[in-house]
């Protein structure tokens, strides 16, 4: 155990010290100075890096703890192609029946990340009894509605005028360079927020990763428990969507990868180790 742990914290620190050198390769690239205004950018973005990688980092690792695979992402739920269908009737209608308020970035962030956090407390009732079931069958009806809303996203993007279209898939794909820098203080906060349950959770996690009999036994609330983390897990994919875009691959990847090196359960050193990871993934490339 001891050899175990001493090798975590290798791992740790060996992580700590690559980012280190990534974000002071990032900030001050050999042979091609900055300026003051390319570093101030490079802060900010920085700082959305480092948002990304603890959200998808805790976001992935604690439904595939909840759901028993590692196969599987929180891209199952279906809130990423939530969030492209109300981009996609946002420029079908031009904006026009929000008025204004849609060029406000705080406004939209917080009626995007709203949306999506509705969609779920509509579900509530239905999770509530299909709990008790087990979790996979609440994936696939969340997979079906995810279907639904691709399909009716395409349906009105066919007939959207050509710069509209071509307007909505910039905001589609997730990207670093065209994300809304004005909202980054306000998901700061709710990203703290979330980050401090997160942690509060990871001995539950623990022995949700036992399984529900092992978890029952030793006294854990199992599908009380469950509805909190995935409200977790929903709130920080609709914060990460909301301020780069749908992400695919990035959670699969760090949680995996996490898994690997680490070889352990314990979900705080797969926390730090795949935030770590994560952001030196970002920063990297």
């Amino acid at each position: 155990m001891r050899k175990r742990k001493t090798s975590i914290q290798q791992i740790i620190l060996g992580l700590s010290f690559l980012s280190i050198v990534a974000i002071i390769l990032y900030f001050w690239p050999i042979g091609r100075p900055l300026t003051a205004y390319a570093l101030k950018a490079r802060s900010q973005k920085l700082l959305a890096y480092l948002l990304v990688a603890i959200g998808t980092s805790l976001s992935s690792i604690s439904f595939q703890t909840l759901s028993g695979s590692r196969f599987l992402t929180p891209n199952i739920l279906g809130l990423e192609n939530l969030y492209v269908l109300i981009q996609t009737i946002f420029y079908w209608f031009s904006w026009k029946l929000v008025g204004d308020l849609a060029f406000d970035p705080v406004v939209e962030c917080l009626v995007l990340i709203g949306i999506q956090a509705l969609f779920f407390m509509v579900l509530q009732p239905m999770i509530q009894i299909l709990l008790k079931q087990g979790l996979m069958l609440i994936l696939l009806i969340c997979m079906a509605l995810g279907t639904l809303f691709r399909s009716l996203s395409t349906f009105i993007q066919v007939s959207m005028d050509p710069n509209e279209y071509d307007q909505l898939q910039a905001r589609l794909f997730p990207s670093f360079q065209r994300m809304n820098l004005e909202i980054l203080g306000l998901l700061l906060m709710f990203s703290v927020g979330l980050v401090i349950f997160y942690w509060r959770k990871t001995a539950i996690l623990d022995v949700l990763h036992l399984g529900r009999d092992t978890a029952t036994v030793l006294g854990v609330q199992v599908e009380r428990e469950k509805r909190h983390i995935l409200w977790l897990i929903v709130l920080t994919v609709s914060a990460i969507t909301a301020l780069i875009g749908p992400l695919a691959y990035l959670g699969f990847l760090v949680s995996n990868l996490t898994y690997e090196l680490t070889k352990t359960y314990r979900h705080r050193e797969l926390f730090t180790v795949g935030s770590l990871m994560g952001l030196l993934i970002l920063v990297s490339g």
